[in-house]
């Protein structure tokens, strides 16, 4: 991923955070932009310490490689919803919890499949600020 949608993210969050008083933020916790999303997260709470982040893991962390999960910067979020799903189908009904009960999806999707563009396809449904940096970059 490149620093334009890195400089761009930070753009859109920090007007979100100006402008619509938004101070909570869901992040998830797989995808490249997911990864740089938590990093550009992690740079606007320094400038912003009013602002929550929450993990949004599509499987409960008990494993070694995921304790950075912990880090303080973080409130971990896993609904019952997620976390009764079996295994083959948790990204799914932790996108769809994000969908669905999130004012503002900020992504990066490029391509019309994969779980991210279904994800966003029903946020649009429950008419959902959909903010796709792929369309301005």
């Amino acid at each position: 991923m490149s620093s334009s949608i890195e400089n761009h993210l930070s753009e859109v969050v920090r007007g979100l955070i100006i402008n619509h008083d938004v101070t909570e933020f869901w992040l998830c916790e797989q995808g490249t932009f997911d990864c740089l999303s938590r990093l550009v997260m992690k740079e606007l709470k320094k400038e912003f310490d009013n602002i929550t982040l929450c993990l949004f893991p599509a499987y409960y962390p008990n494993n070694a490689k995921l304790d950075w999960m912990y880090d303080n910067d973080y409130d971990l979020m896993y609904p019952d919803e997620v976390a009764k799903a079996p295994p083959q189908v948790a990204i799914l009904r932790r996108n769809e919890y994000i969908a669905k009960n999130a004012d503002y999806i900020v992504c990066y999707i490029n391509r019309k499949s994969g779980g991210a563009y279904r994800a966003v396809e029903i946020a649009r449904k429950y008419d959902k600020k959909v903010i796709n940096l792929a369309e301005y970059i």
